[in-house]
């Protein structure tokens, strides 16, 4: 099977083992190895790989923003590439969202702000 990473993997849906949403895709991480073709290990989700692609210090002070108040981690999400199947038009992972930090900061929003608008 030929995988196109840009057309293929890149900003696709990810689902989760359920069927619902967990992000899209935000970067790839290849290993490069001597004497070979480089060889994809992860994917990465989440806002911080999304704002590093934008500008790399809009990524920073957004891992810093991540590591205080969303997933207290403020390093992307990553996922191996074996956990993933490739579904069209989507990408499967094998775990549950709720068993992941990809959304932490949307919980955290809801927790310390949402819940205490009037009618929210």
């Amino acid at each position: 099977m030929q995988l196109l990473l840009v057309r293929d993997v890149l900003d696709n849906q990810l689902v989760d083992a359920s069927g619902k949403n967990a992000g899209k895709v935000d970067g790839i991480i290849l290993e490069l190895r001597e004497g070979q073709p480089p060889c994809v290990r992860y994917v990465e989700v989440g806002p911080i790989t999304l704002t590093r692609r934008l500008n790399r210090r809009l990524g920073r002070w957004f891992a810093r923003l991540d590591a205080r108040f969303g997933s207290g981690r403020g390093v992307p999400i990553r996922f191996p590439l074996t956990r993933i199947t490739f579904e069209e038009p989507s990408l499967r992972i094998d775990v549950l969202v709720e068993h992941t930090p990809i959304m932490a900061l949307e919980q955290w929003l809801r927790r310390t702000i949402v819940r205490r608008i009037p009618g929210s």
